[in-house]
């Protein structure tokens, strides 16, 4: 009998999760047999994660260490809190704890932008309900007030984009 085209769609997905779990048991990425220094001897000679402290220092939190291979998860703060997630995967070393690194900052990036978009999104609608129901300001000046604030408002349903260096090997 033949498939659905949801079937297989779904068979597809499978062998992909499937060949993308093999990617990972061979160390965390698909070109791990590759690599013969180790990330945090290569990172030692350039220096390049350390310049990074500086940034994270500015925001309050800084980035694990890199000067040995141990794997991600002896640098988790609260394993418990996190549950049965497996945002870890099979990483290991110094590499993959910085693969890691890189995938939390950028969902924490998406999460704090999307928090911020909501208040201010959130308060400005209240400005411009406010406006619509105040009898005592000038009608020209709340008009005008009510553009800037619509105006703001079309910028945050703006969305913006930032571009990465592919971090990850995956599937080949």
């Amino acid at each position: 009998m033949a498939l659905t085209p949801a079937e297989k769609q779904r068979a597809y997905r499978e062998r992909q999760k499937d060949k993308h779990k093999e990617d990972f048991r061979k160390g965390g990425d698909a070109a791990a047999d590759l690599f013969r220094t180790p990330f945090s001897v290569w990172e030692e000679r350039n220096g390049l994660v350390r310049d990074l402290i500086e940034y994270t220092s500015l925001a309050g939190f800084e980035l694990p260490p890199i000067e040995d291979e141990r794997d991600p998860e002896e640098f988790v703060i609260d394993r418990a809190a996190h549950g049965d997630g497996d945002i870890l995967g099979d990483a290991k070393g110094a590499l993959g704890r910085v693969e890691v690194t890189v995938g939390v900052l950028i969902d924490t990036a998406m999460l704090l932008a999307e928090a911020v978009n909501r208040y201010k999104r959130e308060e400005i609608e209240a400005r411009l309900a406010e406006l619509a129901g105040s009898a005592e300001t000038e009608r020209a000046a709340a008009m005008k007030e009510a553009v800037r604030l619509n105006k703001i408002l079309n910028q945050l349903n703006k969305v913006v984009r930032r571009d990465f260096p592919q971090w990850k090997v995956e599937g080949a």
